[in-house]
Parts: C-alpha cells; sequence; structure tokens
C-alpha cells in the first residue's frame, strides 16, 4: 500500500469513527437502538482498519530495515572476500619470493645439497600454500556464514512483515463481516 493510500485510509477511518460516534449519539437521543447500535458498529469498523494499517505500516519499516541489512551484509561479504583474496595473494607472492630464494640457495649449495634442499624447499612451500589455503578458505566461509545469517534475517523479516499484512488483512475482512451483519452500508 502506498503512502497516498495509507493517508486515505486513514482519513476514512477517522470520518467513519465521526460518523459512528454521530449515529451513535442521534441514535441515543432519539432513542434508536438501532441508530445507536449501527454508530457503535462503525466505530469498531474503524477502531480494526487503523489497527490493520498501523500493522501493515509496522510490516513495511521491518520489510525496509530487512533490505537494508541485506544489502549492508552483502556488501561487508563482498568486502571480506576481497581481502582474504588479497591477502591470500599477498601470502602466495611471499611464498614464491622465499621458493625462489630457496631454489637458488640449494643451487648454491652443490649438486646433492641443491636436490635434498629443492626437496625440503617443495614440501615448506606446499605446507605454506597449504595453510594459505586452508586460512583463504577459512575467511571465505565466514563471509559466506555472514552472508546466510543476513539472508536469514531478512527472510524472518519478509516471513513476519508477511504475517502482519496478513494479520490487517484478517482485521479488515472481520471489519467488513461486522459491517455486513450488522447491515451497515460499506463507504467506500
Amino acid at each position: 500500500m502506498t503512502e497516498h493510500e495509507k493517508a486515505d485510509q486513514a482519513r476514512k477511518g477517522l470520518v467513519d469513527s465521526v460518523k459512528g460516534k454521530a449515529k451513535e449519539v442521534v441514535g441515543a437521543v432519539i432513542k434508536s437502538d438501532e441508530l445507536t447500535a449501527q454508530g457503535q458498529v462503525e466505530q469498531a469498523q474503524a477502531k480494526q482498519r487503523k489497527e490493520a494499517n498501523r500493522l501493515e505500516s509496522v510490516a513495511d519499516a521491518e520489510t525496509a530495515e530487512a533490505q537494508e541489512q541485506r544489502a549492508e551484509a552483502t556488501s561487508q561479504a563482498a568486502d571480506a572476500r576481497v581481502e582474504a583474496s588479497q591477502e591470500a595473494r599477498a601470502r602466495e607472492d611471499a611464498i614464491r619470493s622465499d621458493q625462489e630464494a630457496q631454489k637458488q640457495h640449494a643451487a648454491e649449495a652443490g649438486a646433492r645439497d641443491a636436490a635434498l634442499g629443492q626437496q625440503q624447499a617443495e614440501g615448506k612451500a606446499q605446507r605454506q600454500q597449504a595453510v594459505a589455503n586452508a586460512e583463504e578458505n577459512r575467511e571465505v566461509n565466514a563471509a559466506q556464514a555472514e552472508v546466510a545469517e543476513a539472508l536469514d534475517d531478512r527472510e524472518q523479516a519478509v516471513h513476519e512483515s508477511a504475517a502482519a499484512r496478513a494479520e490487517a488483512d484478517r482485521i479488515r475482512r472481520q471489519a467488513d463481516s461486522l459491517s455486513d451483519a450488522a447491515d451497515v452500508p460499506p463507504d467506500r
């Protein structure tokens, strides 16, 4: 419902409430129980419409907040992924530099020592690479968990918003039903 429609509903509710009170007072003055009852029913309907509009406004606000939270979480997750990727790249560069230094040292030490040194360097590089990969995976998983949590929060907010809208619709239907039961003509 747009802001304009909400304002129209609020005005209609106020007018219905005033009309209902006027009918109740006139009914009491002229001793017409039917007119008094009709006025009371219209006041009750106006009150129910007001509550339904309030619930719908709350639901709209919760939906907007959930969307903002989702956008923020998505942005944070993207930033975290970029940062994790940059850190992993820096680690890989440092590892490559270290590997090159170790390879050069091994070549200078001689053929026999070179073979042994190279094996050790490659083993160390693989372990360091495995550690760097594990750290990158941990950071990416943490970022994904944050996004999943934000999406769950948004889904919960959307669910609550839908429930509030359904409650507002139920209250409107109940008000319309009361109106039909009391043979009050609808003012729509």
